[in-house]
C-alpha cells in the first residue's frame, strides 16, 4: 500500500504563494496541494518534523485567516504539514 493509498482525504493540487513562520522566522513558498487534514509546501530552508508551523492566508470572500500545524515530514525543499486542531492537540 502506497502512502498516497494511506491518505484518509484526497489532495488537490493548487499553486498559492504563501509566507509562514518556523520558529519566530518568516519563509515564503507555494502551498502545491491541498486536503482537509493537510497540504504541501514547496520552499527553501531547513526545517524538521515535528515543528509548529503558522501563517495568515487571505481569502478573498472571507479576510484573513490564521492557520496553525505541525510539519509532518521533510523532503528536499518540500514540507508536508497537518493542520492542528484542538483533537490532534490531545
Amino acid at each position: 500500500m502506497t502512502t498516497k493509498d494511506k491518505r484518509e482525504y484526497v489532495r488537490r493540487p493548487v499553486d498559492v504563494p504563501v509566507d509562514f513562520i518556523v520558529q519566530g522566522r518568516l519563509y515564503q513558498g507555494w502551498i502545491r496541494n491541498i486536503s482537509e487534514d493537510g497540504f504541501l509546501i514547496e520552499t527553501e530552508g531547513t526545517f524538521s518534523v515535528g515543528q509548529n508551523i503558522s501563517m495568515i492566508y487571505s481569502f478573498h470572500l472571507f479576510g484573513q485567516e490564521n492557520i496553525a500545524g505541525r510539519i509532518i515530514w521533510v523532503g528536499s525543499q518540500v514540507i508536508g504539514v497537518k493542520f492542528e486542531t484542538p483533537e490532534n492537540n490531545k
